[in-house]
């Protein structure tokens, strides 16, 4: 006989949240209806979020604490641009270069820029960073901040993965190389279990050029393991810092 099983209560309730939110935001976006305004410290600026989503991440505090006027902020995993928001908004002179892989997503991200008025200072590229320059299999996610290169982690949290896009994957090495990416003085990165990848294709960067990384950290799934992306940061003469959910990276003298 065979037994079926049924959602905890709590875990059905919980997704049907997740739901309905997401597409409150979707039509939000879509209709360019409430950007409302968000503060983050002593930044502001607006967004079409329905609210201040990551906007008490200590990660992002660190980053606002330690950037100054003429920075370069490279946002890995920008998703709909909290991050990269609020560093445009905290200095006149800072810069963004912005990295979102999820076509849906990124429009969103280009309309908070827009709306903000930061398009001369933030640079959306819609693409992934990986540790080889090829086309890679990206997994959206029900819940759009999910969207990963990992299918485990894009189904996180009762979500499902809802299409796969084939999408460009470049080396951060290879963009600073070129010319594309002016070199970072702050590398944050959240990318849903593939942050060891970034950091592979971010080694000259990390050697020469010596940015604050903030790291955020992810539920091992599907094989995943982030001791190895710490291993490497140390390698490169990293100091890692905990804090709650990822780590602030300094570099040594």
């Amino acid at each position: 006989m065979y037994k079926v099983s049924f959602p905890h209560p709590l875990a059905a309730v919980r997704h049907l949240g997740f739901v309905l939110h997401y597409a409150l935001v979707r039509a939000n976006y879509r209709g360019r209806v409430f950007a409302t305004k968000k503060n983050v410290g002593q930044a502001s600026f607006r967004s079409y979020e329905l609210y201040n989503r990551h906007g008490n991440d200590v990660l992002l505090e660190a980053l606002l604490l330690y950037l100054h006027d003429g920075d370069v902020v490279v946002d890995v995993g920008a998703n709909t641009g909290t991050y990269t928001l609020a560093a445009a908004a905290k200095a006149p002179a800072v810069s963004v270069v912005a990295i979102e892989p999820n076509t849906q997503v990124a429009a969103q991200l280009r309309a908070n820029v827009a709306v903000n008025g930061f398009e001369p200072r933030v640079d959306v590229l819609e693409c992934g960073l990986g540790d080889r320059d090829e086309t890679c299999s990206f997994h959206v996610s029900s819940y759009d901040e999910l969207g990963s290169f990992s299918p485990a982690h894009a189904s996180a949290w009762s979500a499902r993965v809802v299409d796969t896009e084939e999408v460009q994957m470049r080396c951060l090495d290879t963009l600073v190389e070129a010319g594309q990416v002016p070199p970072p003085d702050h590398l944050k990165i959240d990318v849903e279990g593939y942050g060891v990848n970034v950091l592979r294709g971010a080694e000259s960067v990390l050697e020469e050029h010596r940015p604050k990384v903030y790291f955020e950290l992810h539920e091992a799934r599907g094989g995943h393991d982030e001791s190895e992306a710490k291993d490497l940061l140390r390698r490169h003469g990293y100091d890692l810092v905990p804090v709650r959910d990822g780590l602030v990276c300094e570099p040594n003298p």
